[in-house]
């Protein structure tokens, strides 16, 4: 026999209790929009500000506008940290998706759709220029390619994987967050620059974000803050190989720029110097508070659920 008011709360408590999710056909154009608007956000604006006379430029350069950075300063290092941080919020936006293997594979589809298009816009531009370098034009669409890929799989990780694999994920966008953040100012680049407190920010959101409903799940901080500590040599290994993408540098080899990037990797891993010990402390008291936090949710939420099993228990069948 129905029970009116038992069948009112328990429609409420699913309604409520079921989070909001979306077609993975949405995810398409979500992730592809989310790789280059979000991503390559700091190069947009950087642009823009040329466009509007904020920032000094020549009419050729204002002309001269790429959908990604192939020839601009420091295009090594900003590709790679838009590139990065735009595949992992496109790999992240699979978590949206109503079924999630459906919006992985929307977000792959849709970040390399992006990807064709404006990798694809950009090199044809470089390459069509008067004395275009089509060689460090191709290695330069590789890098975005590549670190496009390398952002995915961890934005992927991050939505779809286990709670302690996700800190690990988040261990190389905590520390390109900083280039980010300062490619969004006029006349800054978006290079790493290891600024203590963004990394501190970032370092404690990534680890609350690694813990769920479990407390044990903080043993997964160990192997994440390993990958911080030797991904912190990014800014410097990234400063050492920019180089040899230069305009008019020596034809690209590839044990050369290895060589290079090996030696600040290993100076940096290996030394205190390049990791600011206060921006670690910092960071991993705010794991804690955000890791605390998670759990006391996901304690309210585990009895919310029991008072609905419960009640679910007195629904008709």
């Amino acid at each position: 026999m129905s029970n009116g008011a038992t069948d009112t709360v328990t429609e409420t408590l699913t309604s409520n209790d079921l989070p909001a999710r979306i077609s993975g056909w949405w995810i398409l154009p979500i992730s592809a929009v989310v790789w280059w608007v979000v991503g390559f956000l700091p190069w947009i604006v950087h642009e823009i500000s040329q466009a509007l006379g904020i920032r000094s430029a020549s009419l050729e350069e204002i002309g001269a506008f790429t959908p990604i950075p192939l020839v601009a300063e420091d295009a090594v290092a900003s590709l790679v940290t838009m590139s990065v941080i735009g595949g992992v919020l496109a790999g992240a936006s699979a978590r949206l998706a109503r079924h999630r293997a459906g919006g992985a594979v929307a977000a792959v589809f849709g970040t390399a759709l992006a990807l064709a298009a404006a990798g694809g816009g950009a090199w044809w531009q470089v390459n069509a220029a008067d004395g275009a370098d089509d060689a460090k034009a191709d290695a330069l669409l590789a890098v975005a390619v590549g670190a496009t890929a390398l952002g995915l799989t961890l934005g992927l990780l991050a939505a779809l994987a286990p709670a302690p694999v996700r800190a690990a994920a988040f261990a190389l966008p905590v520390v390109l967050a900083d280039g980010w953040l300062w490619g969004l100012l006029p006349g800054h680049s978006a290079v790493p620059q290891g600024t203590w407190w963004i990394f501190a920010v970032a370092l404690g959101i990534a680890l609350g974000l690694g813990v769920d409903r479990n407390p044990l799940q903080m043993l997964g901080w160990l192997p994440a803050a390993g990958l911080v500590w030797v991904l912190q040599a990014a800014g410097p290994v990234l400063d050492a190989v920019s180089g040899f993408f230069a305009p008019g540098a020596a034809p690209l080899s590839v044990p050369v720029v290895l060589d290079a990037a090996w030696a600040p990797l290993r100076e940096t891993t290996f030394s205190v110097d390049g990791h600011d010990l206060g921006g670690w402390v910092v960071g991993l008291l705010l794991g804690v508070a955000v890791a605390g936090l998670r759990l006391t949710r996901g304690a309210d939420d585990g009895e919310e659920d029991d008072e609905f099993d419960e009640l679910r228990a007195f629904a008709p069948r």
